[in-house]
């Protein structure tokens, strides 16, 4: 049986109040609640600070003592890189807990995180490519130029909140007369070279 060790939690309440009556957004919020509980030696802190948010804040969600030991390791995952937590800031708290407890390295946390941004992924989508270890065997340039088909159309329109979703590469626009322009000079008739 675990029984916890008399300990003065005061301030970690106090400061957990003060958190909450900023009316932070949800990542500012939770990145800062765990660097509180990051701050505590005691591995019973996320418990109760989750106890303490749940009595004093009943309507609020997400507090789990789960969710708390979440908070603390998405902290202590980014704290020695900044420039990740604040790419990672920029993400939603499901996406951020998918790419931290699915994977093993910054490097890999970045590429997913860099993804989700570039191309909209929502969760099913994201947990998809981390299954199949997207970033081991493609780069974010190559997915930036993307055939169209109709599958892929409702695809990205599901994923994304573009208007627009489709997207050629220049060279394979087509002519007026029926060829596809070709980026190069022309030659020397004053004709573009067609592929």
């Amino acid at each position: 049986m675990n029984i916890r060790k008399p300990t003065d939690y005061s301030i970690l309440f106090s400061e957990l109040d003060r958190l909450m009556a900023e009316q932070l957004s949800q990542m500012n919020l939770y990145c800062e609640i765990g660097r509180l509980v990051s701050s505590k030696a005691e591995k019973g802190a996320a418990v109760v600070a989750s106890e303490h948010l749940r009595a004093a804040y009943p309507a609020a969600d997400g507090f789990s003592p789960r969710n708390l030991r979440r908070m603390r390791a998405f902290y202590a995952a980014y704290e020695e890189s900044p420039e990740i937590m604040r790419l990672a800031m920029n993400l939603g708290w499901t996406q951020n807990v998918a790419i931290l407890e699915r994977c093993s390295s910054n490097e890999e946390r970045v590429w997913y995180i860099r993804a989700v941004l570039c191309f909209g992924w929502k969760k099913a989508k994201l947990l998809e490519a981390i299954g199949s270890q997207a970033w081991l065997h493609s780069s974010l340039d190559e997915q930036a130029v993307s055939c169209y088909t109709g599958e892929k159309e409702v695809t990205q329109e599901s994923e994304s909140d573009e208007k627009d979703t489709l997207c050629v590469s220049r060279q394979y626009l087509p002519q007026p007369d029926g060829g596809v322009c070709d980026e190069r000079p022309c030659d020397e008739s004053g004709e573009k070279r067609r592929i």
